[in-house]
């Protein structure tokens, strides 16, 4: 067993450094590419899905081999629907692109800034980032649901993933369901000490 760690958007692998020395090993943490070349090591049967917000996305539709999946502030699907499930209106996204369009490197920038996040350290990359936007507007973990176990982390204080959306998250995989009342939308480096106990907790249980 391996946990495979994948970012959000606009993030990279450093989004990890406060938890993943505190999780067992091995470990994966895949690159997708915002700030330099990507990273992608090959998937296996029997990792265990970590992602972070739209880093959940990108697992699910690039692998149907997880043994599990833990999901950090995340969601069943970004823009809002016309019954209000989502997380934040379709018209956010299109200015987003247009702000890419415009200044990569300040879109990326002025994302992170929201949740407290330096800086990028590299050159954004367009492409990427625009791909992963494509993701975030077109992707609904629905159909994924079934033949895994699910743990479902969030913040009670999200800015981006409402925690109506991390509950319902969690009701369509039948996941463990876990509400941190502080972090915002940025777990894995604003408590690392929760992550580690919630997600210790659930690879003991289903023996992995």
């Amino acid at each position: 067993m391996r946990l495979v760690l994948v970012h959000g958007w606009a993030l990279g692998p450093s989004a990890w450094d406060a938890l993943a020395h505190r999780l067992p090993a091995p470990q994966v943490r895949v690159d997708l590419g915002y700030f330099g070349a990507p990273d992608i090591s090959v998937l296996q049967d029997g990792d265990v899905l970590v992602g972070h917000s739209a880093g959940l996305f990108w697992g699910l539709r690039a692998f149907s081999g997880w043994a599990g999946v833990v999901a950090l502030n995340s969601f069943a699907r970004f823009p809002l629907d016309s019954e209000g499930r989502g997380c934040a209106p379709p018209g956010e996204l299109r200015a987003m692109r247009r702000a890419l369009e415009r200044n990569p490197k300040a879109c990326a920038d002025a994302f992170r800034a929201r949740f407290g996040i330096a800086p990028a350290p590299g050159e954004a990359q367009k492409e990427p980032l625009m791909e992963g936007l494509d993701l975030l507007r077109d992707f609904d973990a629905t159909p994924y649901a079934g033949g895994r176990p699910w743990l479902v982390l969030g913040t009670a204080n999200d800015p981006l993933a409402p925690t109506a959306e991390t509950r319902r998250l969690a009701d369509i995989f039948d996941g463990a369901l876990a509400l941190h009342e502080t972090g915002g939308h940025g777990l894995p480096w604003t408590a690392p000490e929760f992550c580690t106990e919630q997600i210790t907790a659930f690879l003991r249980a289903h023996d992995f």
